[in-house]
């Protein structure tokens, strides 16, 4: 099981719209990680990494690695907010720990371990610039952070 997380980096609040349930009436897993993604590429942004720049330089970001705990489920119409974590950067990978939470009771529906890497242009994972500024974040965030990220 992975662990809840109590800090956060990175919030972001949206709405179930009615076209994203599936025809049994609840959202199919592959809209959840719609919204993982969402709140990582905004979470780049806001840090100064642009997805749209990085494709265009010829890098390719790409997932390696998924782990999803699915604990409830969201219902048409239902806030939430999509909590994020950088919990580790290297010159090869990245990982992120996210969680979904219904609002207003804060109710768990989703805690998940996402692990990527950037590709250049000959398919090997490297390290672009645009990604310094991320080591500081992760840096005061590793200093802040009281336990071990799992």
């Amino acid at each position: 099981m992975l662990p809840d997380i109590e800090t956060l980096h990175f919030t972001h609040k949206m709405t179930v719209r009615d076209y994203e349930l599936d025809r049994f009436g609840v959202i199919n897993n592959a809209v959840y990680q719609n919204y993982l993604e969402h709140a990582r590429h905004l979470f780049l942004e806001t840090n100064g990494v642009s997805m749209e720049n990085l494709v265009e330089r010829g890098y390719s970001p790409v997932i390696t690695k998924a782990e999803i705990e699915y604990r409830s489920s969201l219902q048409s119409r239902n806030d939430f907010v999509v909590n994020l974590e950088l919990a580790s950067l290297s010159k090869i990978k990245f990982i992120f720990r996210q969680e979904i939470r219904c609002l207003p009771e804060d109710t768990l529906i989703i805690s998940a371990r996402i692990t990527g890497t950037i590709l250049n242009s000959s398919g090997r994972p490297c390290f672009p610039d645009s990604f310094q500024d991320l080591r500081s974040i992760l840096t005061i965030n590793k200093k802040t952070e009281t336990r071990v990220l799992g």
